[in-house]
């Protein structure tokens, strides 16, 4: 879960307006408990929001919970396949290449233990 933000959202916009104004901003700042550089930043760029700092991103992800599923189905229809035959799977149904790792993590986080035969 993101942390707050240490300056809210209205400090920010009186610093904001402020400087839109062309008042003394830096005062304004002050006053609201933001430091110079912080506010010179809020001048420049100008918008009082916060950008979102970490989490995951979209583009990031590639085992989506509809391959997660797959994976499980895989198991109940099959419960001797190896983590390579999975991946196979997932590379044939998805065009996705994911670890054997990630296949174990995800498994293993649903309870299902698998074992990695080694060739």
């Amino acid at each position: 879960m993101p942390k707050e933000p240490k300056h809210t959202l209205a400090a920010r916009s009186r610093v904001l307006d402020s400087h839109s104004q062309g008042g003394d901003w830096m005062l304004v700042g002050h006053h609201n408990g933001i430091p110079p550089t912080t506010a010179r930043r809020l001048g420049d760029r100008g918008i009082p929001e916060v950008k979102q700092r970490g989490g995951s991103r979209e583009a990031n992800i590639k085992c989506t919970p509809e391959i997660e599923e797959a994976l499980v189905s895989y198991l109940k229809d099959n419960c001797l396949l190896t983590l390579k035959q999975m991946q196979d799977m997932v590379r044939f149904d998805f065009g996705v290449n994911i670890g054997t790792s990630l296949i174990s993590q995800k498994l293993t986080g649903r309870l299902y233990s698998v074992k990695q035969v080694s060739d």
